[in-house]
């Protein structure tokens, strides 16, 4: 592997989990940051198809690009859902601490 081939392997990774983590980061955002934050996100999903549709198009193997996207899509609401439960149940968690007081003996 070239030192070119593997610089551009790394960026690639280093945006596709910026990307992700920008989408996991919504539920737990609020206001003009959860604006930003979404925008770069779907910016970056955007990007991401539209290369997996362009390999595909290279390979003349539509299929192939049909494979990509659809993982990709999959990923994508798999990771916005497990974020958003997560923020839900942490929340709930918060709400009934909040609910009962401080522990006895406090």
């Amino acid at each position: 592997m070239s030192e070119e081939g593997f610089g551009l392997q790394l960026w690639g990774a280093a945006f596709q989990a910026g990307s992700f983590l920008c989408l996991m980061a919504i539920p737990w955002t609020d206001g003009k940051i959860r604006l930003l934050v979404s925008i770069v996100a779907a910016g970056g999903f955007l990007s991401i198809l539209g290369f997996q549709f362009y390999v595909g198009y290279a390979e003349q193997d539509f299929g192939l690009a049909f494979d990509l996207m659809t993982v990709t899509v999959a990923s994508i609401i798999l990771y916005f859902l497990g974020s958003w439960l997560v923020e839900r149940l942490f929340r709930l968690y918060l709400l009934s601490r909040r609910r009962k007081g401080p522990p006895p003996g406090s």
